[in-house]
């Protein structure tokens, strides 16, 4: 009678272990993208600047090495007025001034900032200046496209990307 619980026992271990296998091998495609899409939410909701306000307080005691000084007076003006923000945190801006500006390793580091640097892939026209430029244009470019990030779109509403060019459009819109 013991034998034939711990028949039962093994059986039951061996059920439960194809269950959580089958559950494990289900999340593909959709769920694989759901969950980087709530990867990227929680990225973009915690970042440094994740609100307006956010911004204003970041701006009233700007660190000397901040990122947002690597763009020109005029880049830096045309970026800040392009930013939208919703409970998602930034959810939109323009990319004409980083892209005619910064290298890779520069937009890297500005748009670190706001939780947006995956957004890189999208960009076209930032420098190559260095080994670390070449790897981050490497490791974002090629990565292809697992979240819906629209280049040439611009936030304007909640979930309404409109056409716009030299605008990403964020997922969290």
């Amino acid at each position: 009678m013991q034998s034939c619980t711990r028949f039962s026992l093994f059986a039951l271990v061996l059920a439960y272990s194809a269950a959580a296998a089958a559950a494990a091998s289900a999340q593909t495609g959709d769920g694989v993208r759901e969950s980087l899409r709530e990867q990227v939410l929680v990225a973009q909701k915690n970042a440094q600047i994740s609100s307006a306000a956010r911004l204003d307080s970041y701006l009233a005691v700007i660190p000397v090495d901040s990122p947002l000084t690597l763009l020109s007076v005029d880049g830096l003006e045309q970026f800040l007025t392009s930013l939208s923000f919703n409970e998602n945190g930034l959810v939109g801006y323009s990319t004409e001034a980083i892209a005619s500006e910064l290298s890779y390793s520069q937009a890297h580091r500005l748009l670190s900032l706001f939780g947006a640097e995956r957004t890189l892939r999208l960009m076209p026209g930032l420098r190559v200046e260095n080994e670390v430029d070449l790897d981050i244009h490497r490791s974002y470019v090629q990565s292809g496209e697992l979240v819906e990030d629209h280049m040439g779109y611009r936030c304007v509403a909640r979930a309404t990307c409109r056409e716009s060019t030299e605008y990403v459009c964020m997922a969290g819109c």
